[in-house]
């Protein structure tokens, strides 16, 4: 989808696209005798990086797609897809990385904010929390 001047992608679209490769990857590590450790990635938005006067279309860092919609409960859901994944795959150790603490002018953080609060560490918590 895209507006005048950006480029976005649905989160959980994005989310689930990503999660059909999940498998797929973990063979492909596989033939090469490598554990596949997926990554959950709580959203996107390298706009501040650009002129905001420029058209903004998919060229290439900064000039990305925008990840809308990601909302600590759309992440949530990502992290359980990715912990029934691993569950289910026998990864061992069953790693998972998530992007990113604080990167702040990629709109990529699960550090606390005014809009969404702990939203995003609580949502991490109720999937691999004790």
């Amino acid at each position: 989808m895209a507006s005048k001047w950006r480029l976005t992608v649905d989160y959980p679209a994005y989310a689930k696209l990503a999660e059909a490769g999940w498998e797929s990857y973990r063979q492909d590590f596989g033939k090469y005798g490598l554990p596949y450790f997926p990554n959950v990635s709580m959203g996107w938005d390298s706009s501040p990086r650009t002129v905001q006067s420029d058209i903004h279309a998919n060229l290439g860092y900064p000039f990305t797609p925008i990840l809308v919609d990601n909302t600590p409960e759309q992440f949530r859901k990502s992290l359980a897809a990715v912990k029934e994944f691993l569950d289910r795959s026998g990864t061992l150790p069953p790693i998972v990385t998530i992007n990113s603490w604080n990167e702040w002018t990629e709109g990529s953080y699960i550090e606390p904010d005014t809009v969404h609060g702990l939203g995003y560490l609580e949502a991490i918590r109720s999937v691999f929390g004790g």
